[in-house]
């Protein structure tokens, strides 16, 4: 039966209503306790009761048992793009072949109890005394030498919680699953699922594969030596399973042996044969795959496969269907634009992403520059120092303040700046890119032409934390340091992250979650997951509306002119971070947000000069991109924000009598129908389909650099 969580008694409810709500009724609860607890006691029952609430969150997470019954380790992946064309399909887990456990050597059952878990055939899930002992032997060396996980409970973890953070709720609910389990199944049949489930390295997954890919054979006609060297890989098979490391791995092999003797698995005559006899190691070379698996559009679906991996870990299919929202037209205009990138001596990678303003569909990314194979990093979603691309949320958390305005005068002289959060570099004196002053001018000067020193000057005025707090609002993920260098983009960020605040920009202070899928389906069409737009207003349209009047500028006559694209309404901002290494342009037209990174795999200085910046190297890439998507897509019916875009309103910040008059404009965004028109034009709509407006929690950006449908150890 499914788990899920108790239904919440609505006659207990309104009886805590008709008694003033909760907050009586938990006083008393506090006002007996302290009468009948000390203090200690109290502090440990809410820590308990907190730490019980955590582990039912991630017990939730676990589905019905019965689909160990079909498990289906590595699915294969097919992924279709926006129109619902193939884009490729990843094959299935390679050098995997599941078998039932009549086809498994006795001798590999042995090896791996006695090096995994000892009392498997005692326990009931976990091993308290395997647990203490671990505790004990990790306590006197001083670190974590040995684990207590039983058998079960590794198989729990790697089925149902290989993708959640290691720590005490998640051991605790894999120890309930695992207690779970036993009860639900025979210990054969989780000694199946198990042994058919790990990975013994060299890219072999299951018992039978790794039989094949060492020694050329079945696993039913494993030797006690060739079982023992399997399960001394368990430990740690990308170490062990490495030919490097070939001396380590026949030492655990004898240890092994020596453990399956020890318990009375095997006699003392089968150990001393065991451990004198070589191994003969040969590969079953019908039975792997030595090609290497390349995707189209590497670093798009790679990124997809990890985050359906992440997702749906579990999922009894043997083929799954992926409906993603890539646009083959915008992604061969991305591929292309960064592939015919003219990039100045010492910049030798680049990347780009594009997501659709209208429901924060990723259309296209790009995550490195040249052959995949050389280069898997994907750019895309690492974090590069943003530098001066990062400005425009300086301003704007100003303007959302009413600190300044585009029209505000600002001084352009040299500064030194006492920074106490700098414990490195308290006494700081930025100096603008070209080293020249221009004394006093206006903030949209100031922001047009990137001059440093003014932008540290709105930083001292309205707080590094406000800063952080308006980056975070609009879509930054990362962790900005809050220091005054801030103020000029030295934390770092990836080019999506990037991507989905200046979307937020654009939209007017509406935040849509970039969305790499569509949909998810089995090979019997059943729907797995569905992912609709999610909205969130986070900041009033008005001063939004001032930073992108003053964007606009950066793009007709400041430091962005060389991103133009000729009949398309766009905006945007350059950065160039310190000696060159990242070089940006991020921006926006009516309906689409692009940005564009450029920089080294070494992330080695390339040096300033006015050849080499955001300006000179991104821009034009955000150009041809661009240009090329406009000539397979419609150019945009609607104009930039104040003409119609950026119109969602979720009422944010408003009183009740303003909620009341726009409830009707307010349920046509619910529905996903047409947006509110703005006061200032009747005639440019636009249409959100689809589009749920609530609060919304931004997951980080995995930050997967290349498929990889097998879990590494």
């Amino acid at each position: 039966m499914r788990r899920r969580a108790p239904k919440p008694n609505k006659e207990n409810f309104q009886r805590l209503n008709d008694f003033g709500g909760v907050k009586p009724v938990l006083d008393m609860v506090f006002m007996s306790a302290r009468v009948t607890m000390s203090s200690f006691t109290l502090i440990m029952a809410l820590v308990i009761s907190i730490l019980a609430v955590f582990v039912w969150v991630d017990y939730l997470k676990v589905p019905d048992l019965s689909i160990l019954e079909s498990y289906q380790p590595g699915a294969e992946l097919i992924l279709y793009d926006s129109d619902d064309k193939l884009i490729c399909t990843f094959p299935a887990k390679e050098r995997r072949e599941v078998v039932p456990m009549a086809k498994i050597s006795q001798n590999v059952v042995k090896a791996v109890i006695a090096a995994e878990d000892r009392s498997f055939f005692q326990h009931s899930g976990v091993s308290w005394e395997g647990v203490t002992r671990a505790m004990l032997t990790n306590i006197s060396k001083g670190h974590q030498v040995q684990g207590g996980s039983t058998i079960t409970q590794q198989l729990t973890k790697n089925i149902f919680f290989a993708a959640q953070k290691r720590n005490i709720s998640v051991k605790i609910a894999e120890a309930i699953v695992s207690q779970q389990i036993e009860q639900k199944y025979s210990k054969e049949k989780i000694l199946e699922l198990y042994l058919n489930q790990i990975y013994f390295g060299s890219g072999a997954y299951g018992v039978e594969a790794a039989a094949k890919t060492y020694f050329d054979k079945p696993a039913s006609q494993l030797t006690i030596g060739e079982s023992a060297f399997l399960a001394g890989i368990i430990k740690s098979p990308s170490i062990l399973g490495d030919k490097e490391h070939i001396k380590a791995a026949i030492q655990r092999q004898q240890y092994v042996i020596n453990a399956m003797y020890e318990v009375g698995l095997i006699s003392q005559e089968e150990a001393d044969w065991a451990i004198n006899q070589p191994l003969v190691f040969r590969q079953a070379q019908d039975n792997i795959s030595t090609k290497i698996f390349v995707p189209k559009y590497p670093y798009y679906s790679s990124l997809v496969a990890q985050e359906v991996k992440e997702l749906l870990p579990y999922t009894g299919s043997k083929r799954i269907k992926v409906y993603t929202c890539l646009d083959t037209r915008a992604q061969n205009a991305a591929e292309a634009a960064i592939k015919n990138a003219r990039l100045p001596k010492g910049i030798d990678q680049a990347a780009l992403a594009s997501i659709n303003l209208n429901d924060g569909s990723v259309v296209a990314l790009v995550g490195g520059y040249g052959q995949y194979l050389e280069n898997q990093w994907n750019s895309a979603v690492h974090p590069h120092t943003m530098g001066s691309v990062f400005k425009p949320m300086v301003y704007l958390t100003a303007f959302e303040g009413g600190a300044l305005s585009p029209s505000s005068m600002i001084s352009d002289t040299p500064l030194s700046v006492v920074d106490e959060n700098d414990k490195e570099n308290p006494i700081w004196e930025p100096k603008n890119f070209d080293k020249k002053y221009s004394g006093m001018i206006t903030v949209a000067e100031a922001l047009k032409y990137s001059k440093n020193v003014c932008a540290v000057r709105v930083a001292q005025q309205v707080g590094i934390p406000s800063i952080v707090s308006v980056a975070g609002r609009m879509g930054l993920n990362e962790t900005l340091a809050p220091t005054m260098a801030l103020s000029l983009g030295a934390s770092a960020a990836s080019p999506l992250s990037l991507a989905t605040a200046y979307g937020t920009i654009a939209r007017g202070g509406v935040r849509v979650k970039p969305r790499f899928i569509r949909k998810i389906e089995n090979e019997k069409g059943k729907t797995l997951a569905v992912f609709s737009p999610e909205v969130e207003r986070v900041m009033d349209e008005r001063p939004v509306i001032e930073l992108v009047d003053v964007l606009k500028e950066v793009v007709a006559s400041g430091t962005g002119t060389a991103s133009r694209v000729k009949g398309i309404p766009s905006a945007g901002k350059t950065g160039t971070a310190d000696d060159g290494k990242d070089l940006w342009f991020a921006g926006f037209t009516p309906d689409l947000v692009t940005v564009v990174w450029t920089g080294n795999a070494k992330n080695q200085a390339v040096g300033s000069s006015t050849r080499i910046t955001g300006g000179t190297v991104a821009a034009p890439i955000w150009r041809q991109y661009n240009t090329a998507y406009y000539k397979d897509h419609s150019k945009p019916l609607t104009h930039l924000l104040g003409s119609g875009l950026g119109q969602l309103d979720t009422n944010m910040g408003k009183t009740n009598k303003d909620k009341a008059q726009n409830s009707a404009e307010q349920e046509m965004i619910y529905s996903g129908d047409v947006l509110p028109q703005s006061r200032s034009s009747r005639t440019t709509q636009r249409r959100i389909n689809n589009i749920n407006v609530k609060k919304t929690v931004t997951r980080k950006s995995p930050g997967v650099t290349e498929y990889t449908w097998e879990s590494s150890d």
